[in-house]
């Protein structure tokens, strides 16, 4: 890549980021977010996890994206077509979504679900996309900053759409009718979720402004480009691979779990408005994530890659434990209620719901400074696993994998939580990060292979 286009990697790598990152929040977080304000209970908002399955199923398409140029995008290039086509059909996508989507907890669940179903396996598509084009793009000792660039972006979607949507949810719904009006709620979910989708526009033009990654040499077939990526793998890490592939599967696994109950456990849970999780835990906490993603990218190049994936899965199960924090100490405060029992005058402790914010706020930096330590670490880990020119199957095995764990256990996380409780679902979501964390000095690549690399494509 010439200079020129090497300076201009990070800010684009950033950008993709944003764009791969909007339709995950979407789908997850503001539609956990919709059901939980419009009475849906736990089970089926936890059932909804598994609109995260093409996340981890996307391996079974991603080398169509290495061997081919999407239809009608190609002058764009291999990489940047895929962008372009994906981000354009999500724009239709939520729109679809917007349209069929729930007016109140009695209404149908099924259309929405599969609208954010179709939504998922398009994300996942664009996420392998970008993946591909970063990894391509950075390889050579540019992991680091690049995987700084790439969370950036992808936070900035969170904090920017995500916390936008939720705070500007009830302020739509006064237009409409009044936020205690039903109806006039259910068309303001509506209208932020096209709104939101139509910002996909990001994704479109990022795809036209962005360099496209050097042309390496192509996989010569289809089924070269299914087979070669595991015979890299397999090559490069030998008995290891075994070890890499467990890690890739749990070492994420106490995120992605405990994300999935986290807005039913303060919104219905603790009483906390959708006004105040969007301020503390989309924008305040979200530009915490952005600022930690920024340190680890620091942290990987100059500690190594090793040492610092080490500590921060250290700090991603520790952070977990705010979780239980709040749900011991963060459901109110004994107040005076006057008159309540007894004599007229008189006065009796009750134990009123107050939701800390202080506590709420700071539960959320820690998880989430913790959280952008660990991505920006993990997603250059990712990166040096991946051979460039098998870079959108390679890095789809292994976030697929990645995926699929959080898809598979959240899932059944409204379940955990009625059986179990949330003290110890989020208990559970801290003992699953253990296994991985130890086996984490039997899965670090030995030595980097560029070189080969470059001669063997």
């Amino acid at each position: 890549m010439s200079g020129s286009a090497r300076e201009r990697l990070l800010p684009a790598v950033c950008a993709l980021g944003f764009a791969s990152g909007l339709p995950n929040v979407l789908v997850t977080d503001t539609m956990s977010a919709w059901l939980s304000d419009l009475g849906f209970n736990t089970k089926d908002i936890g059932l909804l996890g598994i609109l995260t399955l093409p996340y981890g199923l996307k391996l079974l398409w991603a080398p169509l994206l290495d061997r081919y140029a999407a239809p009608g995008f190609a002058r764009l290039g291999l990489r940047r077509s895929w962008i372009a086509f994906f981000s354009t059909l999500l724009i239709v996508g939520f729109g679809v979504l917007a349209w069929l989507g729930p007016s109140a907890a009695a209404s149908p669940v099924l259309p929405a679900a599969i609208a954010g179903f179709a939504i998922a396996v398009l994300s996942a598509s664009l996420d392998a996309a970008v993946d591909a084009h970063r990894t391509d793009g950075a390889s050579g000792g540019d992991e680091g900053p690049a995987a700084s660039a790439f969370v950036l972006g992808y936070r900035i979607a969170f904090v920017s759409i995500g916390a936008l949507v939720l705070m500007m949810h009830g302020q739509i719904a006064d237009l409409l009718g009044g936020r205690d009006d039903p109806a006039a709620r259910a068309l303001a979910w509506r209208l932020a979720i096209a709104g939101g989708g139509g910002a996909m526009v990001v994704g479109i033009a990022s795809a036209l402004l962005s360099p496209e990654p050097p042309r390496r040499h192509a996989p010569e077939t289809l089924f070269t480009a299914i087979i070669g990526p595991f015979g890299s793998f397999a090559r490069s890490l030998g008995a290891r691979l075994a070890v890499v592939l467990f890690v890739a599967f749990l070492f994420r696994l106490p995120d992605l779990l405990g994300n999935r109950m986290t807005m039913p456990f303060l919104r219905q849970e603790l009483g906390y408005t959708l006004e105040e999780i969007g301020v503390i835990r989309q924008f305040i906490g979200f530009t915490m994530t952005i600022a930690g993603a920024l340190a680890g990218g620091w942290c990987v190049k100059r500690w190594g890659l090793g040492p610092a994936l080490a500590v921060f899965g250290i700090l991603q199960i520790a952070s977990n434990a705010g979780y239980l924090f709040l749900d011991v100490f963060g459901r109110g405060t004994p107040v005076f209620a006057g008159m309540a029992f007894g004599a007229p005058g008189s006065a009796l402790p009750l134990f009123v719901p107050e939701p800390s914010i202080v506590g709420l706020a700071s539960v959320v930096v820690v998880e989430n400074l913790c959280n952008g330590l660990v991505s920006a670490a993990f997603v250059a880990y990712f990166m040096t696993l991946c051979e460039p020119r098998f870079a959108a199957a390679q890095y789809a095995v292994l976030s697929g994998l990645m995926y699929l764990a959080g898809s598979l256990v959240s899932s059944r996380s409204g379940y955990l939580v009625e059986s179990l409780g949330y003290f110890w679902f989020f208990a559970f979501s801290i003992v699953v990060g253990l296994p991985p964390l130890l086996a984490l000095p039997w899965a670090m690549p030995r030595a980097r292979a560029e070189n080969t690399r470059e001669s063997a494509a």
